[in-house]
């Protein structure tokens, strides 16, 4: 496989972890609205929505949040400010050798950030049961179907922007 075909690989790849990262965060993300005394009386929102979680669920995913949390985070804010760097450099009169080391600490953070979101995830696989994964994986496909149908709708000719 190429280069250029695996960094392709890995940038979907990230994307479909982005939105795994995303609706453990929305899930979990402590509403402003509700009064701190009543934390255990908090709705889970995003795709955690009508999983009918327990208390203990909803303890056990919201350790793994603050443990994974934080890291995957600060990678992610890593990742995308390398990301812009490498653009900068392949449109600037960077030595293609440089480019070329920007490039391998891309695919480096990719993977450091796909390996904590991916780990996030399957511990919280493990708090749910069969049932709310089946229903949880349905919410996650029709997140997907509907950021394609929007990068649809913003690009409807299909040009690269």
């Amino acid at each position: 496989m190429s280069r250029i075909s695996k960094g392709a690989v890995i940038c979907l790849a990230l994307i479909g972890m982005c939105a795994i990262g995303q609706w453990v965060g929305d899930a979990l993300r402590p509403s402003v609205a509700q009064a701190p005394e009543r934390p255990q009386r908090r709705r889970p929102r995003g795709l955690f929505r009508d999983l009918q979680l327990s208390r203990q669920q909803r303890q056990e995913i919201r350790a793994i949040r603050q443990k994974y949390g934080p890291q995957t985070r600060e990678k992610a804010q890593l990742l995308r400010q390398t990301r812009k760097d490498l653009k900068a450099m392949i449109a600037g009169e960077v030595a293609e050798a440089e480019v070329r080391a920007q490039f391998q600490t891309l695919e480096r953070l990719t993977q450091e950030t796909l390996k904590l979101r991916f780990d996030s995830m399957m511990a919280i696989r493990q708090v749910l049961t069969p049932e709310q994964r089946q229903q949880l994986a349905q919410r996650m496909e029709e997140r997907r179907q509907q950021r394609r149908q929007r990068r649809r709708n913003f690009n409807p000719e299909g040009s690269e922007g």
